[in-house]
C-alpha cells in the first residue's frame, strides 16, 4: 500500500467523480450499485455485501488539465497541461460460511494540483512588488488506505463500514503574501510578499459507513457517510523576500520548520439504481460535501527561523492564517448503462456541482471551479475478467474576482478558466 503514496495525482479539482472506471463512466453515480471492490471501498462499503466471490481491482487514472489566468494589463498565463497518471486498487473477500465480506483498498481521496506559469501580479506592501515570471505550484494530495467490512442481513440489505489511514502531502511554491500574522510576529507586515517554497506531509484517519437496500430485483437504494478528518502535517518552508525589501537576493533568505493543519470535509451520498428495461439501467445520486467547516481557513505555523535579520522583525516563530471561506456543495449525478450483449456494456453520465470557491478568495492555485462534467465508457466481461474504460470531460469553467479579500489585492479584477480531460482504466479479476 505504501508504494501508492509516492505517486501523486496531477489533476485539477478536489473531489473526483467516482472511484474506478466503471463508476466514472456513470458520472460517479455509484452509491446504490457499488458492486465491485473499488466502487464499494471508494463510496459505499455496504456494496461489499453483494459480492459473491473474491475479486481484485487494479486501475489507473490519467488527467490533462487546461487553464488560463488573466489580469488585464498586468498578467496572464496558463496551466501546465502535461498528462499525468496515478494508480488505485482494491480487493474484497466474501466468507462462505458467514454473511460477511472484507475489503482492502488504496485510493486517492482528495486531489488538487495546479502548476501555473504567469508573471507575478504587483502587490505586497506598497502595492508594487513583483517577483517577475514565476512557476506557481500548489498541491493538496490525500491518499486513503482502508480496511472495510460489510454484513448482509437477508437477501436485500447490506450494512458496511471502513476505516482509512490518510496520507496527506501539501506543496506551495509561489510568491506568498502574509495574511494575518499572529501576535508573535509584527502585524504591520501583514500584506508583505515573499517567495515561498513550503512542503509538508502528515498522517490522519477517517471512517466511512453506508447501506444498500435491494427493494426489488431491479431497484436498489444506497446511502453513505464519510467523516470529516484533520491532518496535522509537518515539513519545511524556505523563501526570500528580497523584492519586498529592496535588497539583493539571498540577503534575507530564510528557512523555517513548517506545520500546516488541513481539514477535509464530511460527505453524504444518497442515490438509487433502476434497471428499467432488460438491457437498460440508470442511476441517480446526490452528494453533499461540507466544505464550509473544512476549507474555511488554512493555518500555517513557522518555527526555528534560520535568518537572524528576519527573526529580528518577525521573531523566530510565528503563524499565519489564510482565508478560504469555501461554501458547502451539492453535486447531482446521473448515469446510464446499456448492455449490448452478455459481455459488452456501454455507459454515459453527467455530474453538476456549483463551484464551492468564493470569488473573493479565488486564486489560480485554488481554482477547483469545474461545474459541468460529462462522462462515457465501455465495459467488457469474459469469464473471470472484467475490464472497464472511462473518459471524463469537465467543461471550461470561468470565475471572476472583483475585489479580492486577500491582502494587497493583487488578484482583484482577475479571472480564471479551467477544464479537464480524464481517462480511467480498471481491470478486475474474480477468483
Amino acid at each position: 500500500m505504501l508504494a501508492f503514496a509516492i505517486v501523486n495525482s496531477h489533476t485539477n479539482g478536489i473531489e473526483g467523480n467516482g472511484t474506478g472506471a466503471r463508476s466514472m463512466a456513470m458520472g460517479g453515480a455509484d452509491v446504490a450499485s457499488a458492486n465491485d471492490p473499488l466502487g464499494a471501498m471508494g463510496v459505499n462499503p455496504a456494496g461489499l455485501g453483494f459480492l459473491d466471490a473474491p475479486e481484485f481491482n487494479l486501475g489507473a487514472d490519467a488527467g490533462l488539465v487546461s487553464g488560463h489566468f488573466s489580469k488585464p494589463g498586468v498578467s496572464s498565463g496558463d496551466l501546465d497541461n502535461s498528462l499525468h497518471a496515478f494508480p488505485e486498487g482494491a480487493i474484497a473477500y466474501p466468507f462462505q460460511k458467514w454473511p460477511v465480506t472484507i475489503g482492502l483498498s488504496v485510493t486517492p481521496d482528495s486531489l488538487l494540483l495546479a502548476d501555473w506559469h504567469y508573471v507575478d501580479p504587483t502587490g505586497g506592501l506598497g502595492g508594487k512588488v513583483s517577483y517577475g515570471n514565476q512557476d506557481d505550484k500548489s498541491e493538496i494530495f490525500l491518499l486513503r488506505s482502508a480496511l472495510g467490512a460489510s454484513v448482509k442481513l437477508g437477501s436485500r440489505l447490506s450494512l458496511g463500514a471502513s476505516a482509512g489511514l490518510l496520507y496527506n502531502e501539501n506543496k506551495l511554491i509561489t510568491p506568498y503574501i502574509f495574511q494575518n500574522l499572529a501576535p508573535e510576529g509584527d502585524q504591520k507586515y501583514d500584506g508583505a510578499k515573499t517567495l515561498l517554497d513550503l512542503r509538508t506531509t502528515g498522517i490522519g484517519w477517517n471512517v466511512m459507513a453506508g447501506l444498500q437496500f435491494r427493494a426489488t430485483t431491479n431497484l436498489d437504494f444506497g446511502l453513505s457517510y464519510k467523516s470529516a478528518s484533520t491532518v496535522n502535517t509537518t515539513g519545511g518552508a524556505s523563501g526570500d523576500p528580497y523584492a519586498q525589501f529592496g535588497v539583493a537576493p539571498g540577503v534575507l533568505a530564510f528557512h523555517y520548520n513548517a506545520a500546516v493543519k488541513n481539514k477535509f470535509p464530511q460527505e453524504i451520498n444518497a442515490g438509487a439504481s433502476w434497471k428499467f428495461a432488460p438491457k437498460w439501467r440508470t442511476a441517480v445520486q446526490v452528494d453533499w460535501i461540507g466544505w464550509s467547516d473544512a476549507f474555511n481557513s488554512l493555518p500555517i505555523s513557522l518555527t526555528s527561523g534560520s535568518n537572524s535579520k528576519v527573526n529580528g522583525v518577525l521573531g523566530s516563530s510565528f503563524s499565519d492564517n489564510v482565508p478560504l471561506n469555501w461554501s458547502d456543495e451539492f453535486i447531482y449525478r446521473i448515469g446510464f448503462e446499456y448492455e449490448l450483449n452478455d459481455r459488452l456494456a456501454l455507459r454515459a453520465g453527467y455530474a453538476y456541482g456549483q463551484s464551492p470557491v468564493p470569488d473573493s478568495t479565488l486564486l489560480p492555485l485554488t481554482a477547483a471551479i469545474m461545474e459541468h462534467t460529462f462522462t462515457a465508457g465501455i465495459g467488457y466481461h469474459w469469464r473471470w475478467l472484467q475490464v472497464d474504460l472511462a473518459y471524463q470531460y469537465s467543461l471550461p469553467a470561468t470565475q471572476n474576482t472583483g475585489a479580492s479579500e486577500l491582502r494587497s489585492g493583487e488578484y482583484s479584477n482577475s479571472s480564471v478558466e479551467v477544464s479537464t480531460h480524464m481517462i480511467a482504466l480498471t481491470a478486475g479479476v474474480r477468483f
